[in-house]
């Protein structure tokens, strides 16, 4: 492990994270639902620190180190594994990560159940764009070593 291609990995994994942000953000805008991943997540992690609402910022930090996280285990561990140029292995890994976070995520950590049916109609639909766009940019930016 070089430490300019883990520099890389990481800028990937960062930028990625914040154009699944951004879009989950948009979302509203064109009929889907809007997702406020950085709200959700530092509600999740330190609801129970603050009196009240604790800082969005923590949530977007806690996204993007989680972004950077399956960046590195894209880049050395699955995409190695997945078949195609790197756009679509990303796209595989994006869908991937849209499976586990509503097969896994949404039901037994943040209780919204299964493709998050406590929280809207079109939830999912939401979560399929923004993960796979999430893959496509990483399979674009991102080495796979």
């Amino acid at each position: 492990m070089e430490l300019g291609d883990l520099l890389v990995i990481l800028t990937a994994g960062f930028f990625a994270t914040y154009v699944h942000l951004v879009l989950a953000l948009w979302a509203g805008k064109v009929g889907l639902a809007r997702l406020d991943f950085s709200k959700g997540m530092a509600h999740l992690c330190f609801g129970e620190s603050y009196d009240g609402h604790p800082p969005v910022m923590l949530g977007f930090v806690v996204v993007h180190l989680n972004g950077m996280f399956f960046a590195l285990l894209y880049a050395y561990l699955v995409g190695y594994h997945l078949p195609g140029p790197p756009l679509i292995r990303g796209l595989i890994w994006g869908g991937c990560l849209f499976a586990g976070s509503q097969l896994v995520f949404n039901p037994f950590v943040t209780g919204h159940g299964f493709f998050a049916r406590r929280m809207h109609p079109r939830a999912w639909l939401t979560a399929l764009l923004v993960h796979t766009t999430y893959g496509a940019v990483l399979g674009w930016l991102c080495p796979v070593l």
